[in-house]
């Protein structure tokens, strides 16, 4: 199923998340999440496009997400 960009922000914001989480995730600019939102980016570089794909396939549960690190700490008391 390929989204459009705009479709695949408006299913993340759906889900809840922000634009600035957005940002913290795919590493896309707000400026650009928001002018893909609004539709004004017709355009998406294939790296946003890829990144906006990663994360929502992690969001609706298509791929795990990535493990925790484990603390220093924690690797000690375990070792």
């Amino acid at each position: 199923m390929d989204l459009e960009p705009r479709d695949l922000v408006l299913a993340l914001k759906a889900k809840g998340f922000t634009q600035k989480q957005i940002q913290a995730e795919t590493g896309i600019p707000q400026p650009t999440i928001s002018k893909i939102e609004r539709g004004d980016s017709r355009d998406v570089m294939s790296r946003n496009y890829r990144a906006l794909v990663a994360m929502h396939a992690k969001v609706a549960g298509e791929m795990p997400a990535p493990a925790p690190v484990a603390s220093a700490e924690a690797a000690s008391a375990a070792g």
